[in-house]
């Protein structure tokens, strides 16, 4: 428990670093860089890995047309959708919580729009839509034993164009992904719930209390409305599963 404890902390510790590298470069990153802790992840071939395949090639060409705190902030989806997705969860749960973030997109859409916020409307929804494919493709993903480690051979290209940003944020990436596997194999606590909640929301704090970093304040208010979201609509249903049970 103790060393599952440690790897916790430091998949957060990794998380911050990689926010920050991200925020930093300003979101100029090779694409490879995102690409290679994808390659290094999946082994079997199947429709959900062409999936998370795609959605990662999607959102990593995004990234240089994109506010970088938006970039970030998105990932907040993964908690909210576990949550709304989940066993105990309904209907009703899901049209009120894609009704939100709908409308807290359109929000965003509209302030790109007015050229008040970086970026574009387009961005902003293929990052949404990747991220949520990203997040349906690894909810079907189980550990695996073996990985394409000959994969990290491609941050010789990026170190030979002096892209420090591009490289750290890939080996982040790939030590998050290596720890998140090793945490799942433990049975006695749900670590992977955990990982859920805490990685993209300490990232993204992380690029909130960073002074050469700017979080614009309606990207942080709708950063916040999905974390009260996914946080309200947890309560409710453990709430309402415990009544069912007594």
């Amino acid at each position: 428990m103790l060393f599952a404890t440690c790897q916790f902390f430091a998949a957060l510790l990794l998380a911050v670093v990689g926010a920050r590298a991200l925020g930093l470069s300003e979101g100029d990153i090779p694409l490879i860089a995102v690409l290679i802790p994808a390659i290094w992840l999946v082994q079997q071939r199947s429709f959900a890995y062409a999936v998370f395949f795609i959605s990662v090639f999607i959102y990593g060409m995004t990234l240089a047309h994109q506010h970088v705190a938006l970039s970030v902030s998105i990932w907040i989806l993964f908690p909210l959708l576990m949550v709304v997705f989940s066993k105990r969860s309904n209907l009703v749960v899901v049209f009120i919580a894609s009704l939100i973030v709908v409308t807290l997109q359109v929000g965003i859409i509209a302030t790109q729009s007015a050229g008040n916020l970086g970026g574009s409307a387009a961005m902003t929804i293929c990052q949404t839509v990747s991220v949520i494919m990203i997040w349906w493709s690894t909810s079907h993903w189980k550990p695996q034993p073996v990985h394409r480690w000959w994969s990290l051979a491609l941050l010789i290209p990026m170190w030979l164009a002096q892209s420090v940003y591009g490289i750290l944020f890939a080996l982040t990436l790939v030590g998050i992904m290596s720890m998140l596997e090793s945490l799942l194999r433990v049975k006695d606590f749900n670590w992977g719930s955990l990982m859920c909640w805490s990685l993209p929301t300490v990232g993204f704090s992380a690029l909130v209390i960073s002074p050469n970093i700017d979080v614009p304040n309606p990207v942080f208010v709708v950063w916040l409305c999905f974390l009260a979201t996914a946080w309200v609509s947890d309560y409710i249903l453990q709430n309402f599963e415990y009544n069912e049970e007594t």
